[in-house]
C-alpha cells in the first residue's frame, strides 16, 4: 500500500516561514512535490537539505499517511545585530534575510575576519539589557571593542560611547558598567572606558 499511487502527497504545509515567498522557496528546496508518492519521501533527507539554508535555525518534516500531506515546520533565526548585508543571531551565526527586520538592529563594524569573530563573541556574551541598548559595535582588532549605547539609566535618554576593551573580566565589567550608570553624577555621561575595569574612566 505504501507504494500505491493512491498514497501521494496532496498538500504541503509550511509552518513558521517569515512570508509566503519564503514558504514557496522552502517547498522547492525540500524537493517534495504534490503528487509524489509518500513512500518515496525521506523526512530526514528533506530536513538535512533545509538545514543548509542559513536563516533556518531548525526544521522538522513530517508526513501524514492518513491525511496524505507533508508538514514542514521551520524555526527562523532571530537577528540581534546587523553585519554588512547580513545578520547575526544569539548563537553567533551569520545569515541573510529576504526582508529587513522590522526593528532597528545594532550595527557591527569590523575591518577583518578576526575582529569580526571577536566582536560577535563579545556581542552574544553581553547581558540582554545591555545588548538591547546597543546602537553600534566596532573593533579594529580582536583586542578592543567600542560600543555606542543609548539608554535612560543615566536619568534621561542619551547616547554615549563605551570603550569595552577585550573579552576579559566580562562579569566584572558588566557590574562596573551598571554601577557607574546608577550614580547621579553620571547623568550626563558621554564616555565610559572599561578597558581597565578596576580603574574605569568616566567623562
Amino acid at each position: 500500500m505504501g507504494w500505491s499511487s493512491l498514497l501521494t502527497v496532496q498538500e504541503i504545509h509550511v509552518l513558521g516561514a517569515p512570508n509566503e515567498k519564503s514558504a514557496i522557496e522552502i517547498v522547492k528546496q525540500s524537493q517534495i512535490a504534490k503528487g509524489q508518492k509518500l513512500a518515496r519521501i525521506e523526512p530526514r533527507v528533506a530536513q538535512r537539505i533545509l538545514e543548509e539554508i542559513d536563516w533556518i535555525e531548525s526544521v522538522r518534516v513530517n508526513r501524514s499517511w492518513l491525511h496524505r500531506n507533508v508538514e514542514i515546520g521551520i524555526t527562523a533565526r532571530r537577528p540581534i545585530a546587523a553585519l554588512g548585508g547580513a545578520n547575526v543571531d544569539l548563537a553567533g551565526k551569520i545569515f541573510t534575510l529576504e526582508e529587513k527586520p522590522r526593528v532597528a538592529l545594532p550595527v557591527l563594524k569590523v575591518p577583518t575576519l578576526s575582529a569580526q569573530k571577536f566582536l560577535i563573541s563579545l556581542l552574544v556574551s553581553l547581558p540582554t539589557d545591555i545588548r538591547t541598548e546597543l546602537r553600534e559595535l566596532r573593533a579594529l582588532n580582536q583586542n578592543s571593542a567600542t560600543l555606542i549605547v543609548h539608554n535612560s539609566r543615566t536619568g534621561s535618554p542619551r547616547t554615549f560611547t563605551v570603550i569595552w576593551g577585550d573579552e576579559s573580566s566580562m562579569e566584572f565589567k558588566v557590574k562596573v558598567y551598571k554601577a557607574l550608570l546608577a550614580l547621579p553624577e553620571n547623568k550626563k555621561i558621554s564616555l565610559l572606558d572599561l578597558s581597565a575595569p578596576h580603574a574605569p574612566i568616566v567623562k
